[in-house]
C-alpha cells in the first residue's frame, strides 16, 4: 500500500459540550448527504495523521455572512492523535464566538464599526489583537468569559480591554452579556440560517467521499536520485519499514524524514510574490552528493549544516522518487543573489532588517514550481518534498561519521 493512497478515516463533530455542538454535527452531515456541494457554501477539508493512520474532517464551512471553524479537541485517537473535529469558532454577522475544551473563555467579538459591508471581510477574517494599542480603527469590542472556578463554565461575557490595549464600550454599548443567552442566539442562528438553508436542497442519490484520493503521478524528473539527511530515529524506522512494515505501528508506516522546514517563514508577508505552497514544510533535498560524506558536507541551501545543529541529523539518505506528487523545485541561488544585492543597496549600513531578509526569502519562494513543470534552468536547484515517502522510495541510508 502506498501512503499516498491510504484512505483516511472521516471524523464527524460529535461533542455535546456546548449548546451549538448538536446543530454543528447536523450541518456537517446534511452537507455530506448533498455530496459536499451546497450553493453559496464553501467546504474546506483537512487531513492529518501519518502512514496508514490518517484522518479527515471538515475544517471550515464558509458562507457569505458566516464561517464555522472546526478545530476543538473532542477525544483521543489511538493514543497518538487528537480528534479535532468539534466546532471551535463561530462567525455570524457582526459577532464571533470562540470556545475552548477546557471551558476557559469563551472569547467573543462584537462589531461596533459604522459600515458593515465595508468592514465585513476584515472582521470575519482578520487577527484581532491590540487594536487600540496599534491605533487601528475602532471596529470591534472584545469580551471574555468571567468564571469563578477553573474548569467551570463562565456565566457572563464581560468587556475585556486587555489592559487598555483593546477598546472599551462607550455610551450604550454593552458591558456584559449573559453567556447562556448568547449561546442560544448563536445556536438558533446556525439552525435557521445555515442548517435550514442546506435542508432546502435535495439529497444526492449516492454519497461520494469528501475528496478523491490523489492520482499517482509517475516521477520523470531530471534527477534519478536526490539526497537529504535524517536523525537516528527516522533511520531506524525506515530500515525497519523496508524490512517488514507490519512490525511498525500503522502511523509509523511511512518514510517521511525530519519535521518539515519551511521554504518561506510565516512572518514573511509579501502578498503576490510567491505561491502559498512556499509556506509549507518540506523535506529538503540536494541533487548531488559529494563522494565523501562528512559532517562538513553541505547540501543545497545549507540544509545539511542547518539540520545538524537543530536535529542531530547524522544520516545521509538517498531518495529515488517513484511519484511526482507534491514534489517541487526551487532555486536557492535567488536567496543569496537577492541578499547580496540588498547589502549593496543599503551600504554603508551592513546589517539587513527582518523585512529586508524577508525579501531574500520571498525571492527564493517565488521560484518554487511543481517538479512536473521544472525546465531544468535553475542555478542551484533544491528538491522539496511535501508528502510522506513510501519505504521503497528510500534507496539507501548511511551514517555520517
Amino acid at each position: 500500500m502506498s501512503v499516498l493512497t491510504t484512505t483516511p478515516k472521516f471524523l464527524y463533530p460529535h461533542s455535546r459540550q456546548f449548546p451549538f455542538d448538536e446543530v454543528a454535527e447536523k450541518i456537517v452531515k446534511a452537507i455530506e448527504k448533498r455530496n459536499w456541494k451546497v450553493p453559496g457554501i464553501t467546504i474546506e477539508f483537512d487531513t492529518y495523521g501519518s502512514g496508514e493512520e490518517k484522518y479527515q474532517l471538515v475544517r471550515q464551512i464558509i458562507g457569505d455572512d458566516f464561517k464555522l471553524y472546526f478545530c476543538r479537541i473532542q477525544g483521543n485517537l489511538n493514543g497518538r492523535w487528537n480528534d479535532t473535529a468539534a466546532l471551535h469558532e463561530v462567525y455570524i454577522p457582526k459577532q464571533i464566538l470562540t470556545v475552548y475544551g477546557d471551558e476557559s473563555g469563551p472569547t467573543y467579538y462584537l462589531y461596533v464599526g459604522k459600515n458593515w459591508e465595508a468592514d465585513k471581510e476584515w472582521f470575519m477574517n482578520s487577527t484581532k489583537v491590540h487594536s487600540k494599542l496599534d491605533e487601528k480603527p475602532r471596529i470591534y469590542l472584545k469580551y471574555s468569559g468571567k468564571r469563578h472556578w477553573k474548569g467551570v463554565r463562565a456565566d457572563e461575557l464581560v468587556a475585556d480591554n486587555d489592559m487598555e490595549r483593546e477598546y472599551s464600550p462607550e455610551g450604550d454599548e454593552p458591558v456584559r452579556f449573559n453567556l447562556e443567552q448568547k449561546f442560544n442566539e448563536f445556536t438558533a442562528w446556525l439552525k435557521e440560517c445555515v442548517l435550514d438553508y442546506i435542508l432546502r436542497f435535495p439529497e444526492a442519490d449516492t454519497i461520494q467521499p469528501p475528496e478523491p484520493i490523489e492520482e499517482l503521478i509517475p516521477y520523470k524528473g531530471p534527477w534519478e536520485t536526490v539526497f537529504s539527511i535524517c536523525d537516528q530515529r527516522d533511520a531506524e524506522r525506515i530500515m525497519q519499514g523496508k524490512e517488514d512494515p507490519s512490525k511498525l505501528a500503522p502511523g509509523a508506516r511511512h518514510a517521511y524524514i525530519g519535521s518539515g522546514h519551511r521554504l518561506v517563514s510565516l512572518d514573511v508577508k509579501c502578498k503576490g510574490r510567491f505561491p502559498k505552497i512556499a509556506y509549507e514544510g518540506f523535506i529538503w533535498c540536494d541533487t548531488e552528493l559529494k563522494e565523501n560524506i562528512t559532517q562538513d558536507t553541505k547540501f543545497a541551501g545549507g540544509v545539511m549544516m542547518a539540520m545538524y545543529s537543530c536535529f542531530e541529523s547524522n544520516y545521509a539518505v538517498a531518495i529515488k522518487l517513484k511519484y511526482a506528487n507534491q514534489v517541487y523545485v526551487a532555486d536557492d541561488a535567488k536567496f543569496e543573489e537577492t541578499r547580496q544585492q540588498l547589502f549593496q543597496d543599503i551600504a554603508p549600513r551592513d546589517r539587513l532588517t527582518d523585512a529586508e531578509i524577508g525579501m531574500a526569502y520571498a525571492a527564493r519562494g517565488a521560484t518554487i514550481v511543481p517538479i512536473t513543470e521544472y525546465k531544468d534552468d535553475y542555478k542551484k536547484p533544491i528538491v522539496l518534498i511535501n508528502r510522506e515517502l513510501d519505504f521503497e522510495e528510500i534507496d539507501w541510508i548511511a551514517k555520517i561519521e
